[in-house]
């Protein structure tokens, strides 16, 4: 878990001897007003506060709503009750009815955040929700205290993580003539700052695999990215194909930069077997923050213009969607990268594509595809989640779909091929381009018992993500197939293949069903026009003429 740092405290919100702030990366708190407490009430002080909606007080901004609230407080009686209302949480009651509570840095007694004690409660308004719950102030109110909707994860946190990393292999060359007298097995690591955003921060595209098949060449610099001319591009590496995992384009879905802590600490796993295998085979290409700036300012789905960048790969711009612009130039780039045949005919040099996400109203971990007719299309589409399930008990295989459009959806107009897996999937033609959704609150463990995610949850389902593609190509000597009815990749494969036939044959009798029914109303509907046209005859003069009824008039 990621500790907090002493925020600056610039407009603190000062109240009864209690002092609120919010300025710090991926903070967020607009306003607190006292509430009175009587003798007769469970807490001995209640605040009302409001959060920022996403672009506060820009001609951007989104609503009145915002789920993400992250702010500090200190002062105030120790060990005191208090009730805290947040007065304009979007409509999040799905989430709040599974058990989810927020959670609590208490810096005086813990670096590490952990979920508050009591459940909440969610009460329903026209717009939104009031979370309301009691946290117990601690005995030491000079040291801050912290109180989020999710374990924060911030833009900060990620530049030391990479500063970090780089610091270990300050002193790795990168000579060609060198790297070739070093064992093959070696680790490679490569951080580059590809675009800046709107606001001057950057993102981070890091390279992951070993010296095997490296060669006398750099990368690209490609127009309008990386504007660091000094340092030369990542090497190329023959017959490695390409691995592409980003994540964080929806800036409170903080559970995915945990996810993607887990599977890069994983792949630099010097000597572990498997981590090994994985350096081997492929190199990573990893985005590990796509909206840095709506991260930083604390927002909880857009960027700084009020822009959902996941709707924006198909035509965004350097100029408003910097990072979007570059990831997708990345995604063609190391589509064709390795390809010698011109591109419409030649096989992507990505292998598989995964863009991580936080989820608010699903139980568990699960992926969303890309929808096809094609039988084929989807048993390739189903093997890597049922490859993930086997791996991990916290991902659920029947939870994962192949489109999120809901009917509101589609009557809103909601275009999903601006999302980045339909993008990659659309480049390279790749059955194998996912949105991994994580649960911001838990799901199912192997006994069906409900559990609570933590940071760690999510950071060990990153390794077991990164072990499950050895086992899309039978490459993973300690694989978990063997132990399931399935034994080996061929009985998953089939196993996928009847369960979707066994869909196709379910949903072909639906339609016929449904035409069938259809075709008989319509005969009923044409049978009773007839009768209501016989029904009514028009005499010589013209005049209508109805038939006598058999009842009174």
């Amino acid at each position: 878990t990621k500790t907090q740092k002493a925020a600056t405290k610039i407009n603190n919100m000062e109240i009864s001897g209690f002092e609120f702030f919010s300025d710090f990366d991926s903070g967020n708190l607009c306003k607190v007003e006292e509430v009175s407490v009587n003798g007769n009430e469970d807490h001995e002080a209640e605040f009302q506060l409001w959060t920022k909606p996403d672009c506060y007080q820009t001609e951007f901004q989104v609503g009145s709503t915002c789920s993400w609230f992250h702010f500090g407080m200190v002062g105030g009686p120790p060990g005191a009750m208090i009730k805290f209302n947040i007065m304009n949480i979007g409509r999040q009651t799905s989430l709040f009815s599974q058990g989810m509570r927020p959670v609590c840095l208490v810096t005086s007694e813990s670096n590490q955040w952990k979920r508050i004690t009591e459940a909440p409660t969610v009460t329903v308004l026209e717009d939104g929700c009031i979370l309301s719950f009691n946290f117990r102030n601690p005995n030491n109110t000079e040291k801050e205290t912290y109180l989020a909707f999710t374990y924060p994860y911030k833009y900060e946190d990620l530049q030391q993580t990479l500063d970090d990393i780089e610091l270990s292999f300050c002193e790795f060359p990168l000579n060609f003539t060198e790297l070739k007298t070093r064992d093959s097995r070696e680790l490679y690591f490569k951080r580059e700052t590809v675009i800046k955003s709107l606001e001057n921060r950057n993102l981070d595209l890091i390279t992951i695999t070993d010296l095997n098949g490296l060669e006398d060449r750099f990368e690209e610099a490609l127009p309008d990215l990386f504007p660091d001319e000094i340092n030369s591009r990542a090497h190329t590496f023959e017959n490695k194909e390409i691995i592409f995992v980003s994540s964080r384009v929806h800036p409170g879905e903080t559970c995915a930069s945990y996810v993607m802590d887990g599977f890069v600490d994983f792949l630099l796993s010097k000597d572990n077997e498997l981590a090994m295998k994985l350096r081997e085979k492929y190199v990573f290409k990893i985005l590990p923050m796509l909206n840095p700036d709506g991260v930083a300012r604390g927002h909880y789905r857009m960027d700084t213009r009020g822009v959902n960048l996941n709707r924006d790969y198909e035509n965004p711009s350097k100029k408003k969607s910097p990072t979007i612009f570059a990831a997708k130039k990345l995604i063609d780039y190391y589509h064709s990268l390795n390809n010698k045949e011109p591109i419409s005919t030649s096989k992507s040099s990505i292998f598989l594509y995964i863009d991580i996400h936080g989820h608010a109203t699903g139980k568990g971990i699960f992926v969303h595809g890309n929808h096809s007719e094609n039988t084929d299309f989807k048993v390739e589409t189903s093997l890597f989640p049922k490859l993930m399930a086997i791996n991990d008990p916290s991902f659920s295989y029947e939870k994962c779909k192949t489109t999120t459009l809901t009917v509101n959806d589609l009557a809103n107009g909601t275009n999903l091929d601006g999302c980045g897996r339909a993008y990659a999937n659309r480049v390279t033609g790749l059955a194998q381009t996912y949105t991994l959704e994580c649960s911001f609150n838990g799901g199912e463990n192997k006994m069906g018992e409900n559990e609570e995610y933590t940071p760690e949850t999510y950071a060990h389902f990153g390794e077991s993500m990164a072990v499950s593609i050895l086992d899309l190509t039978e490459s993973n000597p300690q694989s978990k197939m063997s132990e399931t009815p399935v034994k080996n990749l061929a009985g998953v494969k089939s196993w996928v293949t009847k369960r979707i036939k066994a869909q196709e044959m379910k949903e072909a009798s639906r339609k016929s069903a449904l035409g069938s029914l259809l075709n008989n109303l319509s005969a009923k509907v044409g049978s009773q026009t007839h009768e209501n046209i016989k029904a009514t005859e028009v005499d010589g003069s013209g005049h209508k003429r109805g038939r006598r009824s058999s009842g009174t008039i």
